[in-house]
């Protein structure tokens, strides 16, 4: 079998005697054609009432994010590190699931900053990402010795598969941004393993998945690089695990610079990276849901997740029966890697729901996936089975009819098993077809009734689970519209007091015209303090009891009044607030403090509006008595200047308008002066007693500079083993030639 594997393999990749390269027109159209069957396929979901690829986190933090960090990159500012203007959620830094380090995500940005839609544009990403996954799978299975047809399969269902597509397609995705380079990681490090590439392609693409900044493409990195180093082992190719071991090194080094910012600045956020282990079963399936994977209608018995999350492809199973697995148990040497990351991550699924900064297993079951497509695609080169024809087909009837059972018995009613029943005939004649097809035509055909069943149960899929989502609970996708909605109403700095969902009943859906939810306000030239984060600033939070989603309670609008403790004016002024909008639902009458006035008043909002609008350059908001400031001029996001006179001796204080994220640095007169979390968490910079002078503040992500040496270095690594790479392999050749003369 090993011996027909190999021929098989051999004759796909050889060219005819004779002609030229190109004429192998299978090579680049197979790949091709597959890239555009799912870039297609991706479209379906749109086809639904509501847009799939806009909801949830997709739709409140990411696309309007993405949208503003490219029009930062148009202004020049890159790496986007921080946003003062957006308070808690301005450290784009230690956030990380922005990849504000890879050039690829600054590409993205740049995309959508230009789209007149956001929602379209996010369809585009989404596509292109599956498109990327497919090709990748595709050659990391022909790099595994599978045929074309059985590659093109696989990669076709991978992008579908249900743990990528309804979360990280349509809800997160940051996250699938990070997946798209762990297959050519992969492919990458297999082929320097067997010689065939360089060294420094392997770190660069390990770089790019590294700085897309989610950790499970980091995790991914990490278990394919100790699977292919444990498949290195058992075959004994102990240069190429020396190799392997120090571009891992390589690619590791790029890790401090993209999570240590994280790391040094969770002690004053919600989020800890302290470690610990919890179970409390968030987003976290059992072994009976994964063993439904080729059930397109079966939901996990998983709170709150209401599509098939764990599906993979309607085949996997059913035609298992029908799979000659001795093809497996030959090459098992050869496919150490794939086996060993389909157990890591079924060990991960099933795991703990919540270790260190990983939780919610679903995020990590597509990973264990894409090994089980590698395996699935070379066991299928093999074609099936024409023996026990009754044995296999009444093992087949049996596994439908069990996911008709296990799919019913999750819920009881009889549209559930009527759609059960429906999709268990359907695959039931795709199995006799598949095998009719091959038995007439052989392997080859093969692909056919496999992407056939591919696309029609997957468009059953979306007929069943997809739509309903109206855009209308959050806001319009179109900046031009979000920008007249509210031009002249919400001037200068705002912040927004309001829970958008406690007006979700709404009869008109367009709460968005006075209260936005999460990072909407990116979308318009409102410059809200209020932003979509992850990461929280404590004792911000605690003052004006702000959400994750930027949302806030009744308690903020009487804290914005009042003095936080330390200070001596009211926080709306240490803010340098000029609007304040409170929502009904939280506070039906605000009261309207001395100096402020209402603009407007609704059904569903007052805007409160300061009588003297703050003016000024920078973020100074307050300076003690015995200090006069003369100017104040900020030089970018990172950078303030403030010019500052005595009016009596003494140490003073300044207070800026910025969260005291770890990383400011303030110079007075070129000696450097402690900065530090004032009131309500926000910038303090302590000035010496002395003559006049000016203040320069600046801030750094903690830890850049150890970061940029340790990115260095391991560039330095990975160019140092792929000229090894290229020395070797020219002595190698250098020594054939002279042995050959």
């Amino acid at each position: 079998m090993t011996q027909l594997l190999d021929e098989v393999t051999a004759a796909e990749n050889a060219e005819p005697r004779g002609t030229a390269p190109a004429r192998d027109r299978g090579r680049v159209m197979a790949p091709l054609l597959t890239c555009l069957f799912v870039a297609a396929l991706a479209q379906v979901p749109v086809l639904r009432p509501g847009w799939f690829y806009f909801v949830d986190d997709a739709a409140t933090q990411i696309l309007p994010m993405w949208y503003h960090l490219g029009h930062q990159l148009r202004q020049g500012v890159w790496p986007p590190v921080l946003d003062p203007d957006l308070m808690m959620g301005g450290n784009l830094a230690a956030e990380t699931l922005f990849g504000v380090w890879s050039p690829a995500n600054a590409l993205v940005w740049l995309g959508v900053s230009y789209s007149t839609d956001i929602g379209i544009a996010g369809i585009v990403v989404r596509t292109v990402a599956f498109a990327v996954i497919a090709l990748g799978c595709y050659l990391l299975c022909r790099e595994h010795g599978a045929a074309r047809w059985s590659s093109s399969a696989l990669a076709t269902a991978l992008p579908l598969a249900g743990p990528l597509l309804h979360f990280d397609a349509a809800k997160w995705p940051a996250a699938l941004l990070a997946f798209v380079w762990v297959p050519f990681v992969w492919l990458l490090a297999r082929r320097m393993v067997r010689g065939r590439t360089n060294a420094f392609w392997v770190f660069l693409v390990g770089a790019l998945a590294v700085t897309a900044g989610n950790p499970y493409g980091l995790l991914g990195v990490s278990v394919v690089l100790a699977a292919l180093l444990v498949e290195c082992g058992a075959r004994r190719r102990w240069a190429a695990a020396r190799r392997l071991a120090l571009v891992s090194a390589a690619i590791a080094a790029i890790v401090p610079l993209v999570y240590l910012p994280l790391v040094r600045s969770a002690h004053m956020t919600w989020r800890t990276t302290s470690g610990g282990v919890d179970n409390s079963g968030t987003l976290a399936p059992h072994l009976a849901d994964l063993l439904n994977l080729s059930a397109p209608t079966y939901v996990p018995e998983i709170p709150e997740v209401g599509v098939p999350a764990v599906y993979f492809c309607w085949f996997a199973v059913p035609l298992a029966f029908w799979c000659d697995w001795s093809a497996l148990r030959e090459r098992l040497r050869e496919l150490i890697a794939p086996v060993v990351v389909a157990v890591t991550y079924l060990l991960f699924a099933l795991g703990p729901s919540e270790v260190w900064m990983f939780r919610w297993p679903l995020r990590v079951v597509h990973y264990g996936y894409l090994a089980l497509a590698v395996l699935l695609a070379v066991v299928l080169t093999a074609g099936l089975r024409r023996d026990r024809l009754r044995a296999r087909a009444t093992a087949t009837a049996g596994f439908l009819l069990l996911s008709m059972y296990f799919t019913a018995e999750r819920a009881p009613d009889v549209v559930t098993l009527r759609r059960a029943g429906f999709i268990a005939v359907l695959i039931g004649l795709l199995v006799a077809a598949a095998v009719a097809v091959h038995r007439r035509f052989g392997t080859g055909p093969l692909v056919l009734v496999l992407q056939l069943g591919t696309a029609l149960t997957f468009c059953a899929q979306c007929l069943w689970f997809v739509g309903g989502t109206d855009l209308g609970q959050y806001f319009p996708t179109s900046p031009e519209k979000m920008r007249e909605n509210f031009a002249g109403r919400y001037e200068g700095r705002v912040l927004q007091i309001a829970d958008p969902v406690l007006n979700a009943p709404d009869p008109e859906r367009e709460v968005w015209r006075d209260a936005v939810i999460g990072n909407g306000f990116l979308l318009s030239d409102v410059d809200s303090i209020g932003s979509y984060t992850g990461l929280g600033f404590r004792e911000l939070s605690d003052e004006l009891c702000l959400r994750y989603e930027g949302s806030a309670c009744p308690g903020a609008y009487d804290a914005l009044w009042h003095p936080p403790r330390g200070a001596e004016i009211p926080l709306a002024d240490l803010l340098l607030l000029d609007t304040v909008v409170v929502q009904h639902s939280l506070v039906p009458q605000p009261a309207v403090a001395r100096g402020w006035h209402l603009a407007e008043r609704n059904s569903r909002v007052s805007v409160l509006r300061r009588d003297r609008p703050v003016v000024g350059a920078g973020l100074l908001s307050w300076a003690s008595p015995q200090l006069e400031v003369v100017s104040d001029v900020s030089g970018g996001p990172r950078t303030e200047e403030v010019e500052v006179r005595r009016n009596a001796a003494g140490t003073g204080r300044l207070v800026f308008a910025r969260t005291a994220w770890p990383g400011y640095t303030a110079t007075w007169n070129g000696v450097e002066v402690p900065a530090r979390a004032g009131p309500a968490g926000l910038l303090e910079v302590v000035v010496p007693d002395g003559p006049a002078g000016r203040l320069e503040l600046s801030w750094t992500p903690p830890s850049m500079r150890l970061g940029l040496a340790a990115a260095g270095g391991g560039a330095l690594l990975a160019a140092g083993v792929g000229l090894q790479q290229i020395t070797a392999r020219r002595r190698e050749t250098g020594a054939s030639r002279g042995a050959a003369r």
